[in-house]
């Protein structure tokens, strides 16, 4: 014989499935699939025709479900957040972890949706105009590291500030005017991305914290200036291999950009100009 599921309670003191439903807020498809999951089992199960009855006392639980449900949480964290209003404060740390991953996928979301925008702004502009030229030599203060990705690349820029803070940095005033960054990997990558960023400095620097002063040679490249943020400049990158490819070149060194009007300098990503470069032979 099955065992029941659980222990039978008085009927005058249960509440069918579509009444408890009504009262709870929550549908009665999602009720059935909450027992499924083991996350609100009814408090009884009529042996021959399997209705489902909860008690009062159950609805406190079912609107906590709900709460959790309309906030963002999938099953699995319900079922770890539901014992957890008997410890108030272990249940808003919880919660506070769970809002950062709402904030982190907001922006995610936003920076989707921004870009959608753009897709339809890209038909009517202009397609990027690329020309050839002979990159000047520079002297630069130069960091170069692997970090997770390229947006990460301001970490690099975040370090270079640390630089400007300490006493025996850099002199601000010996700084040029050319910004930049250059990527080393040989095919564009979603992680483990090798790049450098520079700056034209003419003064002496004794390296430390994995800065040094690189020598860039001049160099003649294919360039085209990307205007915007950068969540677009594929659109340059692509006018760029097209326009090699029809000219019959090749690539001959690692890509670079020149941040003409970057982040350092305006805040609004539409009014920022990037030179974005490739070495060609």
């Amino acid at each position: 014989m099955t065992e029941p599921r659980c222990a039978e309670a008085p009927d005058s003191h249960l509440l069918g499935i579509g009444e408890f439903s009504r009262y709870a807020g929550i549908s009665v498809r999602m009720l059935r699939h909450y027992d499924e999951r083991g996350l609100l089992p009814p408090a009884s199960v009529d042996s021959f025709t399997s209705y489902r009855r909860y008690t009062s006392d159950q609805l406190r639980a079912a609107g906590r479900i709900r709460q959790l449900r309309d906030a963002g949480c999938g099953i699995s964290l319900i079922a770890e957040l539901l014992p957890l209003f008997d410890d108030p404060d272990a249940l808003r740390l919880r919660l506070a972890r769970h809002a950062a991953s709402l904030a982190s996928a907001a922006a995610e979301l936003h920076a989707q949706q921004q870009l959608a925008l753009s897709l339809v702004d890209a038909l009517e502009a202009p397609p990027s105009e690329v020309a050839e030229r002979v990159f000047p030599a520079a002297r630069t203060l130069h960091l170069r590291r692997t970090v997770s990705c390229y947006p990460a690349e301001g970490e690099l820029w975040a370090d270079l500030s640390e630089l400007l803070t300490q006493p025996d940095g850099v002199d601000p005033a010996l700084f040029g005017g050319l910004i930049g960054a250059t990527y080393f990997d040989e095919e564009f990558r979603d992680d483990d991305v090798e790049m450098a960023i520079w700056r034209d400095y003419s003064g002496p620097f004794t390296p430390q914290d994995g800065f040094d002063i690189v020598e860039l040679p001049a160099q003649r490249v294919a360039w085209t200036t990307h205007r915007g943020s950068y969540d677009a400049i594929g659109r340059a990158t692509e006018a760029l291999g097209v326009w090699i490819a029809e000219k019959g070149l090749t690539r001959a060194g690692a890509p670079f950009n020149v941040y003409v009007v970057g982040p350092g300098r305006e805040k609004d990503p539409e009014k920022w100009i990037t030179e974005v470069n490739v070495p060609i032979a």
